[in-house]
């Protein structure tokens, strides 16, 4: 394991969990302040602190074709491993907890999921692979209990530990920020090509994957963005769900709301090559049809789920084709 976390150079250690690449010298952190070096290991000392917990709708994450209209567990905690400076939850995402916080160990929650009777969990809010260990020990404890683990992720995460992680995942939200090279880089403090590698890694896995851009005003919002970003998409698979989210002034960004006109805009330009687009926080955009007859399968007024015309298997009853669900 030690190997997929961190490995020597020269008198310091380098992590290679993300694509920071962070060489540390001893008691330092890495750039996610999250991952610190302690003599001959990279380890996150807030292992198990949770930021937040609640059961949403799994509609929230957003999951739209992965068992819909059901409830999941949500569990969050601190840090990222990208600097977006609009990011929407930056109140934990940009700061680091006190170790002192009750630090709860996987088999509490599984223990906490069975008792319950909770049949799926997300992790969430933050960025979870900065816990790497603590998500992987408990997806693996949940895979053994037939409990269904879905991680909602910037995808920066380096090959090695995604493949290791993405084995005991069933479903995912990726966000791809941008096709840029400069808005990873100016913007969210990255780099784009690992998060198109992870978007791969996770759907030759067969985990199901569903993408989502925040269309942030006068940043990201160019319409050409929007072809770059559903031409990569469609490279992969025309059926991954995508995500268009309208963006608000949050953190260090004071551009305006993104206006409705503009994520229409993207909308039609990504049903162009795409069969499943949804536009993120504006309810009148998130139904579902057929990509062969046309038909309503599920009507979504925010998180009022009404599924219509969508038979046990994923199909639509009048057609019988099959529109990438897990039911």
């Amino acid at each position: 394991m030690d190997d997929t976390l961190f490995i020597q150079k020269g008198e310091d250690l380098q992590c290679v969990l993300c694509p920071n690449y962070c060489v540390l010298k001893d008691e330092q952190f890495g750039l996610c302040h999250i991952r610190k070096r302690q003599k001959d290991k990279i380890f996150n000392p807030y292992s198990g602190i949770i930021s937040s917990a609640s059961i949403d709708p799994i509609e929230k994450k957003p999951l739209y074709h992965f068992l819909p209209k059901t409830s999941i567990y949500s569990v969050g905690f601190f840090g990222c491993t990208l600097k977006c400076q609009f990011c929407q939850n930056h109140l934990i995402s940009q700061v680091t907890p006190d170790e002192d916080i009750h630090k709860v160990s996987p088999n509490e929650m599984l223990n906490y999921l069975m008792k319950n009777k909770l049949s799926s969990i997300a992790f969430t809010y933050s960025e979870p692979t900065l816990y790497f260990e603590w998500v992987l020990e408990v997806a693996k404890l949940c895979k053994k209990n037939n409990i269904k683990t879905i991680l909602v992720t910037n995808g920066y995460l380096n090959p090695k530990p995604a493949s290791i992680l993405l084995e005991y995942i069933d479903a995912a939200n990726i966000d791809l920020k941008s096709s840029k090279i400069e808005f990873y880089k100016k913007v969210c403090f990255g780099k784009i090509d690992p998060v198109k590698e992870f978007i791969k890694i996770a759907y030759q896995k067969k985990v199901h994957i569903e993408l989502t851009t925040l269309v942030v005003t006068n940043t990201n919002d160019d319409i050409e963005e929007c072809k770059e970003i559903t031409d990569f998409i469609a490279s992969i698979s025309k059926d991954i769900p995508f995500h268009i989210s309208r963006y608000h002034p949050q953190y260090k960004f004071t551009e305006p709301p993104t206006p409705l006109g503009t994520i229409n805009s993207w909308i039609t330009e990504a049903k162009k090559k795409l069969n499943f687009v949804y536009g993120g926080n504006i309810s009148e955009l998130g139904n579902t049809y057929c990509k062969n007859c046309g038909e309503l399968l599920i009507e979504r007024e925010y998180y009022d789920i009404l599924i219509k015309n969508l038979s046990n298997d994923g199909k639509c009853k009048k057609c019988s084709e099959f529109n990438n669900f897990v039911m």
